[in-house]
């Protein structure tokens, strides 16, 4: 099958697919004498395997690690218990991270309702009157709430 087939099959974009390639992540399709890939249902699955490493939190370099071990012909279920530990400690640590930012944030809106009053122009009072732990400042979208 060709790769507009197998796209709409997996419902996986064309771009998607050879970006799985180009990673590894896919067996590399027989290509016809014109070039075009031909691919098989086993590609259908292995896409199926990417979708359900990513849905269990497994990154696409994580799920490249267990396809090299399968491919070895070993078995990989130690190394996927041993990653999704990994990853779930680091799942309740930003847990964690947002529960203290919800609980100051929380605090903060109680604070500030009906004690502060707005004037034009000048900066926000309510911001300016936030507490926050130290070193607020961060660079915007590169640091997760804290």
């Amino acid at each position: 099958m060709l790769i507009g087939d197998l796209a709409k099959l997996s419902d996986i974009k064309p771009a998607t697919i050879r970006y799985y390639e180009e990673l590894g992540l896919l067996t590399a399709p027989p290509r016809s004498d014109s070039g075009y890939r031909h691919y098989t249902e086993a590609t259908i699955e292995e896409l199926r395997f990417i979708k359900k490493g990513q849905g269990l939190g497994f990154s696409l370099e994580e799920i490249g690690e267990v396809l090299k071990i399968s491919r070895a012909g070993e078995a990989p279920c130690a190394h996927v218990i041993d990653l999704a530990e990994r990853n779930l400690a680091a799942a309740e640590e930003r847990i964690r991270r947002l529960q203290a930012f919800r609980d100051r944030l929380a605090a903060q809106i109680t604070k500030w309702k009906g004690k502060t009053t707005c004037h034009g122009g000048g900066l926000c009072e309510i911001i300016n009157s936030a507490d926050l732990p130290k070193d607020p400042v961060r660079s915007r979208g590169t640091e997760s709430p804290e």
